[in-house]
């Protein structure tokens, strides 16, 4: 029987089947963009919520004009498609490694990291501790979605997690098959998971390559 790929989330995917689990709300923001040279997204939504902002906001589409560093093509992509000035996309999705980087290239500057109200990684702090003058703002927050016991995926699933918080809904509300194949989109996410459970991180960035991976490989690589 071919294994069935499922993304577990926050959006429905045409490419394939989807169970919603969680939903987002924007905040508002509280400061103005005029003094930041800078600004720091490390998920798409984070650009989705200042977008909506701005709407409301007028004097918030100076966002636009101001250097963005991202984590992900899925959040570079988004960017883009919303008029923003991409400066730097992270080599990789963890945190730590993302860290670094900036470190060599916005020395000097004051920045402002745009986030969801809970974060896994410590990015925020790792960037002030080397002298970074950082501002951080949440400007959304991830909701549970109630789910029909009906929505679990059948066994022997492939589940693609898209974020630590998707994962930890999804347990809250449906018994884990241990036939099930969990695979985490990034390192934080996988660092979420029970290690009880048959998992791994995706090779590949991005919801749809990972998705065209899982559903191409047979032969994979727990970690």
């Amino acid at each position: 029987m071919d294994q069935e790929v499922v993304v577990v989330g926050y959006q429905e995917y045409h490419f394939a089947k989807s169970l919603v689990v969680g939903e987002i709300e924007f905040l508002e923001i509280d400061l103005g963009l005029s003094s930041f040279e800078g600004l720091i997204f490390t998920s798409k939504n984070a650009i989705r919520a200042l977008v909506e902002n701005a709407k409301k906001n007028p004097s918030l589409e100076i966002w636009k004009k101001i250097p963005s560093y991202v984590i992900g093509e899925g959040s570079a992509k988004e960017l883009r498609e919303n008029g923003g000035s991409l400066a730097f996309v992270a080599s990789d999705f963890y945190g730590d490694v993302f860290a670094l980087e900036l470190l060599q290239k916005v020395s000097n500057q004051t920045l402002l990291y745009l986030r969801a109200k809970e974060i896994v990684s410590n990015l925020d702090e790792r960037l002030k501790t080397q002298g970074i003058n950082l501002v951080s703002r949440v400007i959304y927050q991830n909701k549970k979605k109630l789910c029909l016991q009906s929505d679990k995926p059948s066994p022997n699933s492939i589940l693609l997690f898209t974020s630590p918080s998707a994962y930890r809904f999804f347990v809250e509300q449906f018994e884990w098959d241990k036939s099930y194949l969990a695979v985490a989109l990034g390192k934080s996410t996988f660092a979420s998971f029970s290690p009880k459970i048959k998992a791994m991180i995706s090779p590949q960035q991005g919801i749809q390559k990972s998705v065209q991976y899982l559903k191409t490989t047979k032969n994979f690589s727990f970690s």
